[in-house]
């Protein structure tokens, strides 16, 4: 039988990555989520929205999981601001493997995007996919 593993939540630890690495870029206002922006709020200038699409068991404190982004931008932020911010978003993404404490992810073994993506809002939309190593913690 497998040893019991906690794994870290994904969404939330990259959703929080992302946000500070935009704003320690200089790109604030935007909206950073696993869910988009509610429909009856006032649109924010971009969001980017992170979706943990799970994995596999790939040791004994180690998963494989693939993650989906979506930047989608707003009527102040156009196609080739949408795709910059993508390129952004993708290179934090693929910088956020650490040693840290907090940090559960290992490495990131696999990147694809940004992708021009058609939104029925007629906004720009880009999406980007990732296999994250990650390593949960024993549990006791």
């Amino acid at each position: 039988m497998a040893d019991a593993v906690i794994f870290s939540d994904i969404e939330m630890f990259l959703t929080a990555h992302i946000r500070s690495e935009l704003v320690a870029h200089g790109r604030v206002g935007g909206f950073v989520s696993n869910e988009f922006s509610p429909s009856d709020r006032a649109r924010p200038p971009f969001q980017v929205i992170v979706r943990d699409d799970s994995g596999t068991r790939t040791g004994v404190v180690t998963r494989s999981t693939s993650v989906g982004v979506t930047v989608l931008g707003s009527d102040s932020l156009k196609k080739d601001a949408a795709t910059s911010l993508a390129l952004l978003v993708t290179a934090i993404v693929e910088g956020c493997a650490s040693t840290a404490p907090d940090n559960p992810v290992a490495a990131v073994t696999d990147s694809n995007g940004p992708y021009k993506v058609a939104d029925d809002s007629g906004f720009p939309r880009r999406y980007m996919s990732f296999v994250l190593s990650v390593v949960g913690s024993p549990f006791s």
